[in-house]
């Protein structure tokens, strides 16, 4: 009776260590983290920002990799405004990204035009360093620098240079 006893108890001891050891090793292996992937092509998703703004972003082909999205020939608008441009990069969860190649912004009362543009879709705000061109009603401005505020519409040219027709 005492010989199965001390069995017992030497296989629980082992076991307990076979345990301890297994889940060490398995803590100290690097932990691979699988990311979703995917290329869709002419994609339409719907994106809603704050004061009820709500955006469709559309593309020729879309390539989504974790939690960026990537938009070839790309349109973005909203009942009053429209964003096209070459490429858009988007955080899915923000909104926020960039838009880069001919970026043109179509609103009810302007038209601008830039290389690259930083965008915040939540906030309906999108803002550059680079060169733009605004043309309202008859007139037309150029600068380096530019924020535009879609709702309400405010907009701020940097280094401004006015021609009016």
């Amino acid at each position: 009776m005492l010989k199965i006893i001390l069995f017992s108890l030497s296989l629980i001891t082992l076991f307990t260590l076979l345990k301890l050891y297994v889940e060490k090793t398995y803590q100290d292996l690097p932990k691979v983290r699988q990311e979703e992937k995917g290329v869709a092509q002419d994609i339409s998703i719907k994106a809603y920002g704050k004061s009820g703004i709500e955006w469709t972003l559309k593309g020729k082909s879309l390539y989504a990799e974790g939690r960026s999205v990537t938009l070839k020939d790309a349109l973005l608008h909203t009942d009053k405004e429209r964003i096209r441009a070459d490429q858009v990069f988007i955080d899915r969860d923000t909104l926020k990204g960039y838009a880069e190649g001919k970026v043109e912004i179509w609103g009810e009362d302007f038209y601008a035009q830039t290389d690259r543009a930083d965008l915040d879709l939540k906030d309906g705000k999108i803002w550059g360093e680079g060169r733009v061109f605004l043309k309202e009603d008859k007139k037309e401005t150029e600068g380096r620098g530019f924020q535009v505020q879609l709702r309400p519409l405010k907009i701020i040219i940097k280094s401004a240079k006015v021609r009016l027709e």
